[in-house]
């Protein structure tokens, strides 16, 4: 092309070729993958469309379908019970809102150069569940892989395993480097089932993956599962020798993942309905303690109760403290007292100084007993000191000063209390 022409065609005097024409040329005329075949034979269903092409697969379960000890029929009833108990609660799937349980296999962990090239998404349909896994044909297809999940076409819930973190945020970004091609991706709602657990068994359990929580939580053992960090190694490979047989292994381990994905949601579920004792005195502290961070006080309270209720003091010690806080917040200074004190006898480490300061302060503050206050104070300073805390320099400071102040307070009681007797 002449420099005239161009000069011309950027003053739009002469009409450039529509994109939708070129992008269509170049997908008819584009080469299929050799392994189109091969793929298919193995379970996976060959899509081409006007954006390119890409493979998916799809699984559907009935909704008896039982997953490691608990049943996918449940689910329905956990979404309406938080829908009509718990509205606002990080855990409730709005009403109205089309949702579903997603995760991804990536062929690294972070930068701009890391592909989706496995997006599962399992939704609720008739008589059951359906689960879609599309596939990433070769890494030149990310339009048609990316836009066939639909996450454009309207909002939604989205449950995932450290979604927020991870599948996500990959999402967006691959979302973002394809945007010229791709209508605009929706902003969807996120329950993350990663800190839900963490909330309910923080001090429970030692780690956190998925593969731990399945084996401990829900009664289910995973056989001949590919590691996830090998999945990148796997799919490069399925691309280059056309051979699927241990990418389809990388689809099974997706699948469990999403399968456990609603039965962890299920069961975080249940243990909000206080129905009967089946964790420990932890996670329902725990529970508690979640409950009283989303500002529902009422309802944390009812959790330490329960815990106080059923468990020994060695076990509910943490759940005393708690409750000794409402019962100060609400004024019932004396009710508060005998739960911080109750608390004291079996409570350690950082919470047995917040009960020694709490105490310090209701008998400074409400109950002006300054005695017991010096008391209390000099008691957590002791404390303190054997704990060695991260905390030790600043604390330490924090509670000399408490001492001082209670000494000077103590000393004016005293005097005002001698003058009191000259008078009469």
């Amino acid at each position: 092309m002449s420099y005239e022409k161009k000069l011309m065609e950027m003053k739009g005097l002469i009409k450039k070729k529509p994109v939708e024409q070129i992008e269509k040329k170049e997908v008819s005329d584009m080469a299929l993958p050799f392994y189109v075949e091969q793929w298919q034979n193995a379970g996976l269903k060959f899509i081409k469309d006007e954006n390119g092409f890409y493979f998916v697969k799809e699984t559907f379960y009935h909704s008896e379908h039982i997953h490691g000890n608990i049943g996918l029929n449940k689910l329905q009833q956990a979404i309406k019970f938080m829908q009509e108990v718990y509205p606002t609660h990080p855990l409730t799937i709005e009403k109205e809102s089309p949702f579903s349980f997603y995760d991804t296999e990536t062929t690294g962990l972070k930068g701009a150069g890391v592909l989706i090239f496995l997006n599962g998404i399992l939704k609720v349909v008739d008589n059951g569940f359906l689960l879609t896994q599309y596939v990433l044909a070769d890494p030149g297809q990310e339009v048609s892989f990316l836009k066939a999940t639909g996450f454009w076409k309207n909002e939604q819930t989205m449950i995932t395993y450290n979604g927020k973190s991870f599948d996500l945020p990959q999402l967006v970004t691959r979302w973002t480097m394809n945007r010229n091609n791709l209508p605009r991706l929706m902003q969807h709602h996120q329950i993350d089932l990663m800190h839900s657990s963490k909330r309910i068994w923080k001090g429970e359990l030692d780690r956190f993956k998925l593969k731990q929580i399945e084996e401990m939580k829900l009664g289910f053992r995973r056989e001949n599962d590919v590691p996830g960090h090998l999945a990148p190694i796997i799919y490069f490979d399925a691309v280059k020798s056309g051979n699927p047989i241990n990418l389809m292994k990388v689809l099974k381990h997706n699948e469990w993942d999403i399968l456990s994905l609603v039965t962890l949601y299920i069961l975080s579920v249940e243990l909000l309905q206080e129905k009967e004792v089946v964790e420990t005195a932890t996670t329902y502290t725990n529970i508690g303690k979640w409950f009283r961070d989303l500002k529902t006080m009422d309802r944390s309270l009812d959790w330490f109760t329960f815990v106080v209720n059923n468990f020994s003091d060695e076990e509910s010690s943490i759940a005393y403290y708690f409750v000794g806080l409402h019962l100060k917040r609400v004024g019932l200074y004396e009710d508060s007292h005998l739960a911080f004190t109750h608390a004291l006898k079996e409570i350690s480490g950082k919470y047995r100084i917040e009960v020694f300061i709490e105490l310090a302060k209701l008998f400074e503050h409400q109950l002006k007993n300054f005695p017991k206050a010096l008391e209390m104070t000099q008691q957590c300073i002791d404390y303190e000191a054997k704990l060695n805390t991260d905390m030790h320099s600043r604390l330490k400071k924090e509670l000399i000063k408490r001492e001082t102040r209670i000494i000077r307070k103590l000393n004016i009681s005293r005097e005002s209390a001698e003058h009191n007797k000259k008078r009469i």
